[in-house]
């Protein structure tokens, strides 16, 4: 197993046993706040290439935005590093990057990249998180690249001269969890709102999920983010967690979803029809997961 650290160090596990030394040959990773090493993706055909994929955190406190790199690992050392994506504009802060990865069946990488951050964070003299409305912007996005980090040629705004090309998909606000469903074909996510509003979408290329102009969420100082929670333009979530169950990971296993919780302190079990729309939803419960912890993330 590889497991991420997010301070900057990638791990080992062999037969049940961690490897004491950190994996040699990452870049420099800024660890700010929810920024630092992130998540991690090893390439389909890695026994022919012995690809792996990261995403992370560079720049500075003032400038610093989401990268995707990779690298061959080689035993216990990453070689031929490189950074194949770097999402623009760069912002400031520690907040809201994003970063999860799934490989599509055509071998194509999405990769889901944060809006930026919470009020008062601007850029360019508005709030940040109105750059999930604007393509232009990598900002509160899904990403679709190819293995080299080129643009395919098949992505939806491939041509349009107001949008970058990379995008697959738009109005996101923080993905942490994304997982597809290989059996139906369908990508899943599940995306933190702010004060709840927590999300599970169906992801499609093209589509816009609404954020921040459309959104159960309140503002954490209060009142509503927007009087909309649904617009015929955007696709509306299929679940919706008020209070917020802040979502971390999500899984595909027996052809349903498993989601996990943070605040919840729980796996969230979500039962799929044979058309891939919910039908249910239960909480299993993590008794002693976390004992003397706050359950606050």
């Amino acid at each position: 197993m590889l497991i991420t650290e997010r301070p900057g160090r990638l791990r080992i596990v062999r037969d049940g046993i961690l490897d004491p030394t950190p994996v040699a040959g990452l870049p420099e990773i800024l660890a700010l706040n929810q920024g630092g090493l992130l998540d991690i993706a090893v390439h389909p055909r890695f026994e022919e290439n012995s690809l792996i994929y990261f995403t992370y955190s560079q720049g500075t406190q003032e400038a610093n935005g989401v990268a995707v790199g990779r690298g061959e690992l080689r035993g216990s050392s990453l070689e031929n590093v490189e950074v194949i994506f770097q999402a623009a504009p760069l912002k400031r802060g520690g907040q809201h990057f994003g970063s999860r990865m799934v490989w599509l069946p055509d071998d194509t990488l999405l990769v889901a990249i944060g809006d930026g951050g919470n009020p008062p964070v601007q850029l360019d003299g508005e709030l940040i998180r109105l750059q999930a409305q604007n393509r232009g912007s990598h900002l509160g996005k899904i990403v679709r690249l190819n293995d080299d980090g080129s643009i395919p040629s098949d992505n939806p705004w491939q041509g349009d001269p107001n949008s970058d090309p990379a995008i697959w998909s738009y109005g996101h606000r923080n993905i942490q969890g994304l997982a597809i469903d290989s059996q139906r074909g369908h990508v899943w996510s599940t995306e933190h709102g702010a004060r709840g509003g927590d999300e599970l979408n169906r992801i499609e290329g093209g589509e816009n999920y609404g954020w921040p102009l459309v959104t159960h969420s309140q503002e954490y100082t209060g009142g509503r983010i927007s009087d909309r929670q649904s617009h015929p333009d955007m696709v509306d979530p299929d679940i919706v967690w008020t209070p917020a169950i802040a979502p971390s990971g999500l899984a595909v296993h027996g052809g349903d979803l498993f989601a996990g919780g943070l605040v919840s302190q729980s796996v969230h079990h979500i039962q799929l029809n044979e058309s891939g729309e919910v039908i249910d939803q239960r909480a299993i419960a993590i008794a002693s997961a976390c004992a003397g912890c706050s359950g606050k993330s």
